[in-house]
């Protein structure tokens, strides 16, 4: 278009001169390079505003993506909320964190089935012919526009804020701290019972050793399980 709209005012600057200098009006210069002028000068205008004869090309890409965080086994995403007020979500891709944007973009939050995936859509404007490239001479022949996210996560993830995730990420270290305090008041106690019961246990190193394992495990899978049922009561919490 700029092609053209010169070549507007350059038959019309021709038109103007031949006027002034020969007193003769050149109607057709006149008149095609009026209609030049006036039809580019709008279409310029139009093509900065509107993708003006440019063709809505959206381009896809599916990624499998990991949660943010997993925290005592379950898996989360965490969020946080943008300077306008949307919500940006953090996932794992590979070994790195990743976030969306909201800036001209949204998220779309789908349940799968197993596989977490990210499907970003970016919309673009292209020139995709030769006619339309000709006519854009000089001026952006590709253009990125809106962009929409699709999280699709499985059942069993959770969407939680950063300062929620430290919330769960200190239940796990009192846990951890709780365990090990009632890892050694089991142990001295279940060591008295044997040594009353078997005076060759205080000799028994194998018993010994067998039997403090025995109370790491079931001190640890009880506060286990019911750490997984406090951080999900708290989850359901902060949901409700």
């Amino acid at each position: 278009m700029i092609v053209l709209f010169v070549l507007g005012i350059v038959l019309l600057a021709y038109a103007a001169i031949k006027g002034v200098t020969r007193h003769e009006v050149r109607w057709p210069a006149l008149v095609v390079g009026l209609i030049l002028t006036v039809l580019m000068g709008l279409g310029l205008q139009r093509a900065q505003e509107r993708h003006f004869l440019m063709a809505k090309v959206p381009v896809e890409k599916t990624q499998k993506i990991a949660p943010a965080l997993t925290i005592n086994g379950i898996k989360l995403i965490t969020t946080q909320k943008a300077s306008d007020g949307e919500l940006r979500y953090t996932y794992t891709l590979g070994k790195k964190s990743y976030q969306t944007v909201t800036q001209n973009a949204k998220t779309i939050v789908k349940t799968a089935d197993k596989q977490a995936t990210l499907k970003t859509e970016v919309m673009t404007y292209q020139a995709t012919s030769g006619w339309r490239r000709f006519m854009l001479l000089g001026q952006e022949t590709f253009e990125k526009g809106a962009a929409t996210y699709t999280l699709s996560v499985p059942k069993d993830w959770y969407f939680v804020t950063t300062s929620q995730a430290k919330t769960l990420q200190n239940m796990v270290k009192d846990s951890k701290a709780g365990i090990a305090k009632e890892v050694a008041d089991e142990v001295k106690q279940h060591f008295a019972d044997k040594a009353k019961a078997d005076k060759n246990f205080i000799k028994n190193k194998d018993a010994q050793t067998k039997l403090q394992a025995q109370i790491v495990t079931d001190v640890t899978n009880k506060a286990n399980q019911a750490l997984d049922q406090a951080m999900l009561e708290k989850i359901q919490s902060w949901h409700n």
